[in-house]
């Protein structure tokens, strides 16, 4: 499945580059102020970043009336810190407008949440209000992987750099070491079987206890619980998304899950 994604998305960033080069995709005006999720996490001693998508690979379509603006709306409301938009296409139903709603909607900030695989997209996320960008480490050779961060960060753009496990938490910090403008994303959920794993990211913030950089876990948080655990294991936040789109009102489940877990 991932190398179904990659392969598109290949297919995609060439499409649109015919359509707009990168070289003038360089000159686009961006029409909104860039915000700091990274500000956020010294504000507070835990954050949310809820996310807005349509449909995924392992969930299926979550609202076949998808309206990413009025969800986003909602989770501010709701008390969230950030909110994370799917840009994906084929697998997530996603598009670069549906980024462009969210952005102009509400007031937190914004991560793009894609397959980043050159930095055209990076340029693309940028001009259309993305606040940070998704890397996820698996899909990225070493040489990309620094390279797409320079460009992220030359634009002034946090990075959300997602691991799964020991080894690609060791390769992370041999390749970039503590650097300013990230934060790091442990995803429960394994990009190859899709199977979530809870306890794998509990072990993983076990280990990094003492980094200064932001840590998020990701996936599989299904009630306040979960969400006490993460707090107490480490985490700076959390970014959750199936949960809350399966709920009647997402913005609704965000409240009573926040709510939940202060009392917990």
């Amino acid at each position: 499945m991932l190398q179904k994604i990659i392969e598109h998305k290949k297919s995609l960033i060439e499409r649109d580059k015919s359509s707009l080069p990168l070289d003038v995709l360089k000159k686009a005006t961006r029409h909104f102020p860039v915000s700091s999720i990274i500000q956020k996490t010294r504000e507070n001693d835990f954050i949310v970043i809820a996310e807005a998508k349509k449909a995924s690979p392992s969930g299926g379509i979550f609202r076949k009336k998808y309206n990413p603006a009025r969800i986003a709306i909602s989770y501010e409301k709701a008390g969230a810190t950030a909110i994370s938009v799917l840009t994906e296409e084929r697998y997530f139903l996603g598009c670069i407008e549906h980024l462009k709603q969210v952005k102009k909607a509400v007031k937190i900030p914004v991560v793009a949440k894609d397959f980043f695989i050159d930095e055209y997209q990076i340029y693309q996320a940028y001009v259309s209000g993305a606040d940070c960008i998704l890397l996820i480490l698996k899909i990225l050779i070493d040489d990309e992987f620094l390279h797409l961060a320079k460009v992220a960060r030359k634009l002034n753009l946090e990075i959300l750099v997602e691991i799964q496990n020991k080894e690609e938490l060791s390769r992370f910090f041999k390749i970039s070491g503590v650097n300013s403008g990230m934060l790091l994303g442990i995803n429960s959920r394994n990009l190859d079987t899709l199977e979530i794993n809870t306890a794998a990211t509990i072990s993983l913030l076990s280990l990094i206890k003492d980094i200064k950089i932001p840590v998020i876990a990701e996936s599989g948080i299904t009630n306040s619980r979960t969400l006490v655990e993460l707090r107490k294991a480490g985490a700076s936040g959390v970014l959750i998304g199936t949960y809350l789109l399966r709920a009647h009102s997402p913005g609704k489940a965000l409240k009573q899950l926040l709510k939940e877990m202060r009392n917990g």
